[in-house]
């Protein structure tokens, strides 16, 4: 992504204190800022699932089958 053009708003003392940018590039930078949240959220879970398969290659927890993570698939709600 290329950064926005962006104007700066100063105070008596020459501070920047405000920044402007149009609304389309603001739109895109919020756009933006969703997808890598998402992204984010789907490194932890990855990550998570890792974790979970070290612990059931170890014993520690219990694995499911295939089947079994269909049928709880099936029943999560939409979001």
């Amino acid at each position: 992504m290329i950064l926005p053009e962006a104007n700066y708003v100063v105070d008596t003392q020459g501070q920047k204190v405000f920044v402007q940018v149009s609304v389309q590039d603001w739109e895109n930078l919020i756009h933006e800022i969703k997808r890598m949240e998402d992204l984010l959220a789907f490194k932890a879970k990855l990550k998570e699932a890792f974790r979970e398969v070290r612990q059931i290659k170890r014993g520690e927890i219990q694995g499911v089958s295939l089947s079994e993570l269909i049928d709880e698939v099936t029943f999560l709600p939409n979001s």
